[in-house]
């Protein structure tokens, strides 16, 4: 079953583009549709969520506690800004299917 994690900004001042990364410290690409689908999320008065969806393909290579991050750097003061990290540990879901008999 696919997962999804999401991250929550607040206090921006502008629009901003959300990078994930991965487990490996890779930033993982929009591109990368086998493992992953990327939703940028809105900007509204200030805060913006954006979610990762990890695939059930890539769940079956990860372990509960691999750490995703979601990083966003201000479009408008690229160079004098710096980047806004959050960090969130995976807890692999799993659901059990049992047979009742009466």
């Amino acid at each position: 079953t696919d997962q999804i994690i999401t991250c929550g900004i607040t206090g921006l001042s502008a629009e901003a583009a959300v990078t994930w990364i991965g487990p490996d410290n890779n930033d993982i690409s929009v591109l990368d549709t086998n493992n992953y689908v990327i939703n940028q999320g809105i900007y509204v008065l200030g805060s913006k969520s954006s979610s990762l969806t990890i695939k059930t393909s890539k769940i079956a290579t990860l372990t509960s506690g691999d750490k995703f991050k979601c990083k966003l750097k201000s479009a408008q003061y690229p160079t004098y800004s710096p980047d806004v990290v959050k960090e969130m540990s995976l807890t692999l879901l799993s659901l059990d299917v049992q047979s009742i008999t009466k």
